[in-house]
């Protein structure tokens, strides 16, 4: 900066900025004894744009200097308002440094970075009672299971040879691992999402529980059914539900691996994911006074754990290899077997093989419609928990919708 009025305006804004955040503590903690609030924070934030004009008048060691200072006074501030009220927190102290760049960024003249530095700490510090009611609906175990997944996508990943193995080359570890780091993302996001929005009735639990698994979703219900006849509605709100969430989460994976392949298959899963949807949609808004009062009893567990990343790896890896043996003894049209077979347990993993498949070359029909066919098996399959394990009225509200849905995925085998 050279100019009077940037520097003046540098400070000006460094000032407003810090009043923001100062007015968040001064407000939020108004029955606190406080010794920092927006007047304070006004100074912290011009100081850092001393520290920044000293910097470049003087050179770096005027900065550290500047910046040294700061620190003392927000050391001794700190040790002095805690004595006096017994809170030995740091947030307004950290915040007090986030306040100090911002005054820094404000004299380099990125006053977005600045702004979006102070409303984003001013953001954080008002979130303080919804991060705490938030933390208390994860226990040690989704915090382990976090640091799991941090482990198998920063520390495995990289490591991972990316190369073709054993027999037909089958076997890519690297896409193998790629496959688990995705799927474990999309259950776990699914779990956070339920964790944090609560189990708001029976359809609401189920919608957010096909994120995570479908058929759990299924199994859980249909047994609940038996127990809780009168909570109908509700439950084929949520199996449906769940089960609508099938087809646009296997769109995407598609999508992201093999854009070609999502192409070839948009329309139908486009098709079941609207008609299921919508199903799921009128039985959740039908009035049901006894659903409002119930609590669920079905519980989702963290779907990502080491076990289960390596479980769905193997099963990755076994169906790649029969899809690719496939290839090349028989034909591609046997793919719908392979497709078929792994359908009735999970989707994911034949959609993800094909569409590595397709990447590497396949043509994306038969890869389609093996996809397709799994999707088909899958929708029976849930279908057939139905009919096993639940109640005579949920087969009525369910079972024909499951049943028609497999039906309409089958016959898009023939038009792919």
């Amino acid at each position: 900066m050279e100019t009077s009025g940037e520097v003046v305006v540098a400070f000006l804004a460094a000032a407003g900025l810090g009043v923001l955040v100062g007015l968040q503590r001064q407000l939020g903690r108004q029955h606190e004894s406080i010794y920092a609030g927006a007047r304070t924070f006004a100074f912290y934030a011009m100081w850092g744009v001393g520290a920044g004009f000293l910097g470049d008048r003087y050179g770096t060691a005027a900065f550290v200097v500047a910046a040294a200072g700061f620190v003392a006074v927000v050391v001794a501030g700190y040790a002095v308002g805690s004595r006096h009220t017994g809170d030995w927190g740091t947030t307004t102290e950290a915040a007090a440094f986030a306040v100090f760049v911002t005054g820094v960024l404000a004299w380099e003249s990125e006053f977005v970075a600045a702004t979006a530095v102070a409303i984003g700490s001013a953001a954080l510090l008002q979130a303080k009672e919804f991060l705490h009611s938030v933390s208390e609906r994860f226990s040690e175990e989704d915090v382990t299971a976090v640091l799991q997944f941090g482990v198998i996508t920063a520390v495995v990943l990289p490591l991972v040879p990316n190369e073709d193995l054993g027999p037909f080359g089958a076997f890519n570890p690297f896409e193998i691992w790629l496959m688990v780091v995705l799927v474990s993302a999309i259950g776990l996001i699914g779990y956070a999402s339920l964790r944090i929005l609560g189990e708001r009735g029976l359809g609401l639990t189920g919608l957010a529980g096909g994120l995570v698994s479908s058929t759990a979703v299924t199994l859980g219900f249909s047994r609940l059914s038996k127990e809780a006849g009168s909570l109908r509605t509700m439950i084929a709100a949520g199996i449906i539900g769940a089960s609508a969430l099938m087809y646009p989460r296997v769109l995407i994976e598609a999508r992201v691996v093999a854009p070609e392949l999502a192409a070839e298959m948009v329309v139908p899963l486009v098709g079941l994911g609207i008609a299921v949807g919508g199903i799921a949609g009128f039985w959740l808004l039908r009035p049901d006074p006894r659903a409002d009062r119930a609590e669920s009893d079905v519980k989702f567990t963290n779907p990502l754990t080491l076990g289960i990343a390596l479980q769905f790896g193997a099963l990755y890896g076994v169906v790649v290899f029969a899809a690719k043996a496939v290839i090349d003894r028989v034909s591609e049209s046997s793919l719908l077997v392979v497709g078929a077979v792994s359908g009735i347990l999970d989707a994911d993993a034949i959609t993800l093989s094909m569409a590595n498949l397709v990447r590497d070359g396949l043509d994306p029909a038969p890869a389609a419609r093996a996809v397709m066919a799994a999707v088909a098996m899958n929708t029976v399959a849930k279908a057939g928990l139905v009919f096993v394990l639940g109640s005579a009225a949920l087969r009525r509200a369910v079972g024909a919708v499951l049943v028609s849905a497999a039906i309409i995925a089958a016959a898009s085998i023939v038009v792919i």
